[in-house]
């Protein structure tokens, strides 16, 4: 590069900058005209042109206020930000302004625009993506039969229930539960004439379900009670603990049921070391019936407790015999107690009202008496503990679940040896539950803005979407891979997902939608939603289990000859139960299939030149029910003719003599009488029993009677519902021949079959 080259470099490098300036600097020195203001401002007295030494000053001014407003910037939103327009800067203070029409060229020729001043925020909305939701969500949005509106939170003993009641719907899989229950009582003449007593006490628990059938839980209580009768007069109980666990299950749909065992420790009084303690354990079956399940209009809940309850809460004090109110300041029991429980509550949208009953039945107790305090002797009926309870669970708050209950005593008898059941006792308490496995959830904040600027109005939402989750009607676990279609709105369907089966919708015009889900090994299940522009609707879907087919293998072959082998018998099978199959066994000698519902059935067959048959099965779901039939062919001479309203037997029924035993030789006769019952349709007959005049009265009318029985009895094990068939007997009453010859006596000793329905 040659010197003339530098000096015209040189020259133009002023030049250079002054348009550099122009291009990129937002906020231009006094030497740049303003571009237009976004509304029309008064003209600023014009100011003499600024030397070169001020302008430098003023671009570091710029510079400046540029900063500040990058301060200001507001943090970005996570929702995609819209285009704002952009407006031309202010001009900074004393620089000329140019009229509006000089100004305008200048904007329409590609001035740089300055950021729109800052928007207000006027209010927030947290929304939760599908599948993220809180693990105990409020309630209160639900319906009054929501299934979602039963919280499930620990008792007094930190078991999952009521306060005093174990339900065996243990909760969700991870769920760690955290309760707290306070008590007070404040009572006059209380456990006896003119002692006053005041007791309060309080019970921390935690619970927690590793997996769906198991529940673990721990307890630490204490209580403190003063009574002017009690010695000394503060008696207080630190330190009692229980540790327990319970297996449950849902056994059947809305029927779930287990077992619950608790360790306790009871300590001694005002001391919180083992060297004073008391030992006990409580095993108890639990039960557990929503009849939401089978009735959805109905929101209730049904438990039931039955157990044992056994401690040496009554060595706790071994110095001296204790009173009435000391035993009921410890709670120590001298004997044992069968323990029964049942609980009815009512889970709606915002609160669950419940009732409890609870029953203690002293075990072992001498005499069944005891010793009351005024020296009288009373019974273990009128003192043993008997609480009716009464309470309420708010639910509506989102992971808690606030309780409050009052205890009213059916005892109102003290004896000694038994803690006195006191005639009111208030409880509050609280639970809350975390997860503490769960993934993060993911949020979605939306940002509600208002400009200072006019802008457009945006329009307004035209579509809406359903979000939801299927499950198992019977077993509550979400069903992945359920086509969800949303019938006549011209969007294609979705499916659930492979986690937590839920299913997000595509954009849908506003106004009622039908949802039909379907999936292999499902009943097809339909839902009417409507939902409203811009709103996500939440939906829930049970499927319920379609039943597996069970499997018949049908056979029929002859009755062997001597010599002779059996061969198939082309027979027609009728099998009547949860629903109607006919089939015909092959010739061949193979098997004839069927697949039908699980149930009982009546099977029927028949064949030509056979003796019908009949038989009752129980086949159970995808089992396996091989029916294999022995035909007896029709005999050459028939022993049964059916005539008019008898079916009339030309051979009598052997028994032994003077009993109700039927001789072998009467079997192929009455498989002739099962057969004509069958071929003609009988729907329902009476067999009638007859004997001769030998013998009392008595005794002839009971044999006859027993006789008609035993037939009764045959033809039923061949099939026959009993439904079908009456019994009589009426001894010598009605004899068809005289009873003056050994023939006649034959005669007489009969039985008939009179056709009562065909």
């Amino acid at each position: 590069m040659n010197v003339r080259h530098l000096l015209f470099l040189l020259t133009l490098a002023p030049a250079l900058a002054v348009a550099q300036s122009d291009e990129w600097s937002t906020f231009p020195g006094a030497q740049n005209p303003a571009p237009p203001t976004a509304t029309p401002a008064t003209p600023a007295p014009v100011a003499s042109p600024p030397a070169a030494g001020p302008a430098k000053n003023g671009a570091k001014d710029g510079a400046k206020d540029k900063e500040e407003d990058d301060k200001k910037e507001e943090p970005k939103s996570e929702t995609k930000a819209e285009p704002i327009e952009t407006l031309s800067p202010l001009p900074p203070p004393g620089a000329p302004t140019a009229p509006a029409a000089a100004q305008a060229p200048a904007a329409s020729a590609g001035t740089p625009l300055a950021a729109e001043p800052e928007p207000v925020v006027v209010s927030q909305e947290e929304r939760f993506l599908p599948g993220t939701e809180p693990h105990s969500p409020s309630t209160l949005d639900h319906s009054w039969t929501a299934l979602d509106n039963q919280r499930i939170s620990p008792n007094a003993f930190g078991s999952a229930g009521l306060l005093h009641t174990s339900s065996a719907f243990l909760g969700r899989k991870g769920l760690l539960k955290f309760g707290v229950v306070g008590e007070y009582l404040h009572l006059n003449n209380f456990p006896v004439q003119e002692a006053i007593d005041v007791r309060s006490a309080g019970t921390f628990s935690v619970s927690y379900v590793p997996v769906e059938w198991l529940e673990a839980f721990a307890a630490y209580s204490a209580s403190s009670n003063t009574n002017n009768f009690s010695s000394p007069t503060l008696i207080q109980a630190l330190g009692d603990v229980t540790l327990g666990v319970k297996a449950a299950r849902e056994w059947r749909k809305g029927i779930a049921a287990g077992v619950e065992v608790r360790l306790q420790s009871f300590s001694g009084v005002g001391n919180q070391d083992v060297s004073r303690y008391a030992w006990g354990i409580a095993p108890r079956a639990v039960a557990s019936f929503d009849i939401r399940r089978f009735a959805p209009e109905v929101p209730l809940v049904v438990h039931t407790n039955l157990g044992f309850a056994f401690d040496s809460t009554g060595s706790l004090v071994s110095q001296h015999r204790l009173n009435a109110s000391e035993e009921f300041a410890l709670g120590t029991h001298r004997f044992n107690r069968f323990t029964a429980g049942a609980a009815l509550e009512a889970p709606l949208r915002a609160v669950t009202p419940f009732l409890e009953w609870n029953l203690g039945v002293p075990l072992g107790v001498p005499g069944g008496t005891l010793l009351s305090p005024d020296g009288s002797t009373v019974s273990v009926a009128e003192v043993m503990p008997h609480l009716l309870g009464l309470g309420v669970k708010v639910t509506a708050i989102k992971d808690l679940t606030l309780l409050a209950a009052a205890d009213f005593g059916l005892s109102r008898t003290v004896g000694l040896g038994i803690p006195a059941t006191p005639p009111w006792n208030l409880s509050l308490g609280a639970a809350f539950n975390i997860d503490p496995f769960q993934r993060g959830e993911t949020r979605v904040v939306e940002t509600l803005r208002e400009r200072k600027v006019e802008a457009p109005v945006p329009p307004a939402p035209q579509t809406a979407r359903i979000a939801g989750v299927v499950l198992d009607a019977r077993t509550k676990k979400p069903v992945p891979g359920v086509i969800v279609a949303m019938v006549g709105a011209g969007v294609p369907p979705v499916a659930s997902d492979e986690t937590e089966g839920r299913f997000l919708s595509q954009e849908l015009k506003p106004g009622e939608i039908t949802l039909k889900a379907t999936h292999e090994g499902y009943a097809g299940a339909t839902q009417q939603v409507t939902v409203q522009p811009g709103d996500t609707a939440q939906v829930q879907l049970m499927l319920e289990p379609k039943a597996r087919l069970a499997h018949f293998l049908i056979t029929a072959m002859s009755v062997a000859p001597k010599r002779q082998k059996s061969v198939p018998v082309e027979a027609h099978v009728t099998l009547d139960g949860p629903t109607k199959l006919d089939v015909t066994t092959p010739a061949d000698g193979t098997a004839a299939k069927l697949d039908a519902p699980a149930g009982q059935y009546h099977v029927t067959v028949k064949a030509d030149g056979y003796l019908a048959q009949l038989r009752d099965v129980q086949v159970s779901e995808d089992g396996e029910m091989k029916l294999d039939f022995t035909m007896e062919a029709q005999p050459k001479k028939k022993l049964v003719i059916v005539k008019n309203d008898k079916i009339e037997i030309l051979q009598q029924v052997h028994f032994a003599s003077g009993k109700a035993t039927i001789l072998a030789d009467s079997y192929a006769l009455l498989n002739q009488v099962l057969d004509a019952i069958v071929t003609h349709d009988v729907k329902r007959f009476r067999v009638e029993g007859h004997t001769d005049n030998r013998g009392g009265k008595k005794r002839n009318l009971k044999l006859s009677e027993d006789r008609a029985q035993a037939v009764a009895d045959y033809l039923i094990k061949s099939g026959i519902d009993p439904s079908r068939i009456e019994v009589k007997g009426y001894g010598d009453t009605r004899p068809v021949a005289p009873n003056l010859t050994r023939r006649g006596r034959e005669l007489n000793r009969r039985v008939e079959f009179v056709i009562l329905e065909r």
